[in-house]
């Protein structure tokens, strides 16, 4: 079965690709689809990503909150939206236009995660809905989609000036009340952030960026992992001190008999006075990794290197 995210092939019954940790699930055969269909197709995939949020058990907890989470105004550069107070929404998917639209999808690292997950922003209005949620009800020019499986899981759109912005958590009153509040405030930047790569990323306590390379190379490093279970996996990257106090975005994806452990987010981080990058996981997993993939970005999104390797499941440091 080949990866649609890497084309990497991976076993017929795998869930997960091996190499870049993106959902087979919902992998179908080129044959069964119309050319004509193709670029749509790309984008409906691209959805599905961000939705799977729904079914790894992020948001299922909690409830007791709903409608009463408080908000405050966040600027994100090209809208302002009321979001959770103590969140933080960081960029962690997106899509290029191929000459049709294209999406960002940021998920919450802070507070109230579980009712408020995930923000995907997308210039493709009026796109296919996952198979996984159905229509539940209709506000205004909200639309509610809920979970098939009868999860307390939500998955919220509005269609806002040829834009569509998406909600995913569990407190389906506090993400109306959001999607409500949505004021565009740049559209023509919002256009080509949506179409192309974006920072919106950025939250009220981003700094603003400096220098970024224009290339890089992963040179060396290390990952370590106590032997607790409250612990995280720590990784650090050499890529050479003539990199020192250059800004890039690092993804790591972990993975242990070709399942993923995470979601890889998109991590902001500077290159320190020696040359190497720390990045700690955003949490402890289950399982120690047998695999990662570190993945590194421009300031901008931009592809600039990635490198696999092979770990042994078990505690401590280990070097590549």
């Amino acid at each position: 079965m080949k990866c649609p995210n890497c084309g990497e092939e991976n076993n017929p019954d795998s869930k997960f690709c091996k190499n870049c940790g993106k959902s087979l699930e919902s992998v179908v055969t080129q044959e069964n689809i119309p050319k004509t269909l193709e670029k749509n197709k790309i984008i409906i995939i691209a959805l599905i990503a961000i939705v799977i949020i729904l079914a790894v058990g992020v948001i299922f907890a909690g409830g007791f909150l709903k409608g009463n989470v408080p908000l405050e105004t966040m600027d994100f550069e090209i809208f302002k939206m009321d979001v959770p107070e103590g969140s933080n929404f960081v960029e962690t998917n997106s899509i290029p236009n191929y000459g049709f639209g294209g999406f960002v999808g940021l998920q919450n690292g802070g507070k109230y995660s579980k009712e408020v997950n995930s923000l995907l922003i997308s210039n493709i209005a009026g796109s296919s809905h996952p198979s996984s949620v159905s229509l539940d009800r209709t506000e205004g020019d909200i639309k509610v989609f809920k979970d098939n499986q009868g999860r307390d899981a939500y998955y919220i759109v509005r269609e806002l000036d040829g834009y569509e912005f998406v909600l995913i958590g569990n407190d389906d009153p506090t993400m109306i009340k959001m999607l409500k509040s949505i004021q565009i405030t740049n559209k023509d930047k919002l256009a080509s952030q949506s179409s192309q790569q974006s920072s919106s990323s950025q939250t009220s306590s981003s700094t603003p960026s400096s220098s970024t390379p224009s290339s890089i190379s992963i040179l060396g490093g290390s990952f370590s992992t106590g032997s607790a279970d409250e612990d995280k996996t720590y990784a650090r990257i050499n890529v050479g001190t003539s990199h020192a106090g250059e800004n890039v975005i690092v993804q790591i994806f972990y993975s242990r008999d070709g399942n993923s452990l995470n979601n890889g987010n998109m991590v902001p981080a500077t290159v320190h006075s020696d040359g190497y990058l720390e990045i700690a996981s955003a949490d402890a997993y289950l399982y120690y990794p047998d695999h990662a993939t570190i993945k590194i970005y421009d300031s901008n999104s931009k592809l600039l290197t990635t490198k696999s390797v092979s770990l042994s499941p078990t505690s401590g440091t280990q070097t590549f």
